[in-house]
C-alpha cells in the first residue's frame, strides 16, 4: 500500500493501494462533524462547483454539479443518508467532455458512487472520501485524481477550516 502524507500541516492524506482500487482520500478540519456533513450535503457550490443546484436532507434526493462552459456534469442521487456520519451518492447521470480523449470518457461515472464519512478525532473532523468505481482503468482517472485532489484535498478542506475554498466557476 501506498499512503502519501501531502503537507503535515494541512492534514491531508491521499490513499492508493493499486490499480484496481478506487479514489479514496482523507482530510481532518476544523469545522464541526455537523458542519463538515452539511458542507458535503448542501453547500457544493461553495466547494466543489458554483454551478451546483439540489442538496441532499434525504435518500433520493439529487444534486448536479455542473462545470462550465462545457466541460460537463454529473447528477448524483442520495442512496445513503446518515445525517453528520455518512452519505452515498450514486452518479445517475453523467456527462464529461474532454478535448482529445476518447469518447467513453462521457459515461464513466455513471453508477459509480461516492462515499463519505465523517468522524470526530479529538478537536477535529476527519473525512473520509471513497470514490466506488473511480480506479486507474478509466480514461479519466488522471483528470479525476488532479480534480478530486483539489476539490476534496484542497477546497473542501480550506471551506471547512475557514479559508478561501476554490470551487470551479465559469469566469
Amino acid at each position: 500500500m501506498f499512503s502519501a502524507k501531502l503537507s503535515a500541516s494541512r492534514e491531508t492524506e491521499l490513499m492508493m493501494t493499486n490499480s484496481s482500487e478506487n479514489y479514496q482520500g482523507k482530510i481532518r478540519v476544523s469545522a464541526s462533524r455537523e458542519d463538515s456533513f452539511q458542507a458535503v450535503a448542501t453547500q457544493m457550490d461553495k466547494w466543489w462547483t458554483t454551478t451546483t443546484s439540489g442538496a441532499f436532507g434525504k435518500v433520493g434526493d439529487k444534486l448536479t454539479a455542473r462545470f462550465p462552459p462545457d466541460y460537463g456534469h454529473w447528477t448524483f442521487e442520495a442512496s445513503v443518508l446518515n445525517w453528520g456520519n455518512r452519505l452515498e451518492m450514486t452518479c445517475v447521470d453523467a456527462h464529461h467532455k474532454v478535448d482529445g480523449q476518447p469518447k467513453e470518457i462521457d459515461q464513466e461515472w455513471l453508477g459509480t458512487s461516492i462515499i463519505w464519512q465523517f468522524e470526530t478525532v479529538g478537536d477535529k473532523t476527519e473525512i473520509t472520501m471513497i470514490h466506488d468505481g473511480l480506479t486507474p482503468t478509466l480514461n479519466c482517472w488522471e483528470i479525476c485524481l488532479d480534480g478530486w485532489n483539489h476539490f476534496f484535498q484542497n477546497s473542501l478542506k480550506a471551506f471547512l477550516d475557514g479559508d478561501q475554498a476554490s470551487p470551479h466557476s465559469a469566469g
